[in-house]
């Protein structure tokens, strides 16, 4: 059986969330609904960028560009040790972001496809407004977006007919970048319980350090250890989606996810044992990690120098 393995497997950790930044948010907001800051907003347009410079593009100038646009000063963030090769340099024209369906995630990937769609429109000369933003397109098992700030369901941008004009004006073909994105609640984050009160929480997570962080359950939630069992099913639905002949081969997927869900992804992915896992923090707001395909070894090697605890 033929493989449509992606040269690239990314994951993206939310940007800075109001409980990031202070934590009584938990004791009356859901977990799932906290939104960004305007911190980890403008983290979450980097990440865009710096997703932008790892792609095989047309236009690497309007990349750098859009770099320089959305960098800042972030003194919360320590940038992660890059060792990415490059292996391919075909051009990147089909993307597929799975993302956890809680507000931060969706909101962190609604910041990082507006400079997806604005390098777009720089190559391609078609806006997003003009290839109908965000808006579902009719095909099955398509959710409609309730909220228009953040996207959910199902969504696909596509060659709509403007572009087609458009890149008939050109001189050469450009390369549309297409991207897909799909709600994937085995992404979301481990469960902690439901409403935290701080000072009990204070206590769960003094209590869960001198336990181990892999085993240790949460009152009323998971261990990291459940977060695995639903990882190893999220990754035998992309291994499956790899083998399938009638799919669009995916040059590159995305995971939006959370810290801790990140490095279980690793854990199962490269077989970590459990002390492994133990010896890693969790990357910075904003941070993306880098798996990329080697074809002599026809295996994912990890780029990013994951941060271990001091």
């Amino acid at each position: 059986m033929c493989s449509h393995k992606p040269r690239l497997i990314i994951l993206v950790r939310h940007g800075e969330s109001a409980s990031n930044k202070d934590k009584t948010v938990n004791q009356h907001v859901p977990n799932h609904l906290i939104p960004l800051t305007e911190n980890g907003w403008k983290q979450a347009r980097r990440s865009g960028a710096e997703l932008m410079r790892l792609l095989n593009v047309d236009d690497p100038e309007a990349v750098q560009e859009l770099a320089e646009n959305y960098e800042f000063q972030d003194e919360n963030r320590k940038p992660l040790e890059q060792h990415y090769a490059r292996n391919s340099k075909v051009p990147d024209s089909n993307i597929v972001f799975y993302t956890s369906p809680y507000r931060r995630t969706r909101e962190t990937l609604r910041g990082m496809l507006d400079v997806l769609d604005e390098y777009n429109e720089r190559n391609c000369g078609v806006s997003a407004r003009q290839n109908d933003g965000y808006h579902p397109l009719g095909k099955k098992r398509q959710a409609h977006w309730q909220c228009p700030e953040f996207p959910h369901g199902f969504f696909e941008n596509h060659e709509s007919r403007d572009l087609l004009n458009s890149l008939k004006k050109t001189a050469s073909r450009k390369t549309f970048i297409h991207y897909r994105v799909k709600d994937e609640p085995r992404l979301r984050e481990q469960d902690f319980g439901n409403f935290q009160e701080l000072s009990s929480m204070r206590d769960v997570m003094s209590m869960r350090a001198n336990y181990g962080h892999f085993f240790f359950r949460f009152p009323q939630g998971e261990s990291a250890a459940d977060v695995y069992d639903r990882c190893a099913s999220f990754q035998e639905t992309l291994f499956r989606h790899f083998n399938q002949q009638d799919r669009k081969p995916r040059d590159v997927v995305v995971l939006v996810t959370h810290g801790i869900y990140l490095r279980v992804f690793l854990m199962k992915w490269f077989r970590w044992t459990y002390e492994e896992f133990e010896s890693f923090t969790n990357v910075p707001n904003g941070s993306l990690v880098v798996m990329e395909l080697d074809p002599e070894l026809d295996r994912y090697v990890l780029r990013t120098t994951m941060p271990k605890w001091c």
